[in-house]
């Protein structure tokens, strides 16, 4: 399919199926300003996915900094200076809306929870920022307990019962989301495509994370190799942003690579350096197998969303695995071919597609493209076995090649892929099935 045609089809799906409804948007607008006329709008700063642009349904949480001017102010103490600032809140707070609403305070953090009777529908975790200095945007970087780092209140909450049971301190880190939030908006501004290409990203990752808990990528971490993508290109298109990203993404899974904006001496991927065997193994089968399904893509983006993992085998190749999209060109007539080799003869002189059940073992074929109506010439070939088959093989030409020799080897149904290649873009592809069968014996008409 053409990139234009697929782009528009993720540009419809995200906007349909991964943003955020009007409705939410507004409801979490409401909410946070019910907060801000009893905290004041100058002492508040939301952070998180929703102010840069990134957020996808549902939407669970909001995370508010309190912002603390005073120099003086005590971080080994915040417990007591939170339950100041609840009581405040409880005095004063007007719910917007029909949920009842449940308040804790832990050491370093005031949560508010808006719930349906057992169910919680929406928190609010409230978290004391001091301010520390400021950004190249002249915003301000703050001093925050090292709770923020965790994006759900579920995640939270689990956090401060892990502390509690190993006897550890809260420590306090730098931070500097209002830096996050000026990058993202900028790029924004320039590239209509950033958020979305960050969403569809992000809902991917999600139904990948359902499937299986060994899928351990982290939204920010994407979505931060997508900022820096921008960055550097900043007309990149929604299919090109994701394609990047997903072949890039192994190499980038090896080693901590992006240096927190607050404090250059930490990395906002450190977790990538704990990931276990089977967890890497995990996120790699996700990747080849939505990566795999846009080499097959026909419209349906739920494809993509729902590709979850592909084990390849051992010898198996991918046009993605050398960052070649499939982008075909439907003005292109390109079909491939093959001669088998006529066993007696000693010459290619039967045609594969009109001989399709005639094909014998330990025999060869040559296959040749039998139409193009291009004007470009490089074809790349793959060779996929029966999936019974001892060798399933599935592996890429090395070269471009005019035709491809292949051995008869094993019975079973295989095929033949052939690619036509323009400026590392395979624009057209055609496919040739190969089935060799066991030879009929028919039983002896005599019997004893």
């Amino acid at each position: 399919m053409a990139k234009n045609k697929i782009e528009s089809f993720l540009r419809t799906f995200v906007k349909e199926n991964i943003s955020p409804k009007q409705e939410d948007i507004s409801f979490v607008s409401e909410v946070y300003k019910s907060f801000t006329d009893v905290l004041g709008q100058g002492n508040c700063r939301q952070i998180g996915s929703l102010p840069r642009y990134t957020a996808i349904r549902p939407l669970h949480d909001l995370d508010v900094l309190y912002k603390i001017s005073d120099e003086n102010f005590d971080t080994q103490n915040s417990e007591s200076f939170l339950k100041e600032l609840l009581e405040q809140l409880e005095r004063k707070y007007v719910n917007p809306t029909s949920y009842e609403i449940q308040t804790t305070v832990q050491t370093h953090s005031i949560s508010f929870l808006f719930m349906n009777g057992e169910d919680e529908v929406f928190a609010v975790d409230i978290v004391p920022a001091k301010v520390w200095g400021k950004n190249e945007f002249n915003d301000d970087t703050f001093l925050v307990p090292e709770i923020v780092q965790y994006r759900s209140h579920r995640k939270k909450q689990e956090f401060y019962y892990k502390l509690q049971a190993s006897h550890q301190q809260m420590k306090w880190i730098k931070t500097d989301p209002l830096g996050y939030i000026a990058v993202a908006s900028e790029i924004n501004k320039i590239n209509d495509d950033f958020r979305k290409s960050v969403k569809f990203i992000k809902g991917w990752k999600n139904t990948c994370k359902e499937k299986n808990e060994n899928f351990r990528l982290k939204s920010f971490h994407l979505e931060q190799l997508i900022t820096i993508q921008l960055l550097e290109n900043e007309d990149q298109t929604i299919f090109d942003t994701i394609f990047q990203l997903l072949t890039e993404l192994k190499e980038n899974l090896k080693a901590p690579c992006i240096r927190d904006r607050a404090d250059h001496s930490k990395f906002i991927d450190q977790y990538v350096a704990e990931l276990t065997d089977v967890e890497i193994a995990t996120i790699y089968q996700g990747i080849d197998s939505i990566l795999k399904s846009f080499e097959e893509f026909d419209g349906d983006v739920n494809s993509l969303m729902n590709a979850h993992y592909y084990a390849r085998g051992e010898q198996e190749e991918f046009l993605f695995d050398r960052k070649i999209p499939v982008l075909i060109d439907d003005s292109i007539i390109f079909t491939i071919d093959g001669l088998i080799k006529n066993s007696r003869a000693g010459e290619y002189i039967l045609t594969l597609s009109k001989n399709l059940w005639h094909i014998e073992r330990e025999n060869s074929i040559k296959f040749f493209v039998a139409a193009n109506n291009s004007s470009f010439y490089n074809y790349l070939w793959k060779i996929k076995n029966d999936q019974n088959c001892e060798e399933v093989r599935g592996d890429i030409s090395k070269d471009y090649q005019d035709e491809h020799h292949e051995d008869t080897k094993y019975f079973g149904g295989h095929y033949a892929l052939g690619y036509l290649i323009s400026n590392d873009v395979c624009i057209a592809k055609s496919r040739a099935d190969v089935i060799i069968r066991k030879p009929f014996r028919p039983k002896s008409r005599y019997h004893r």
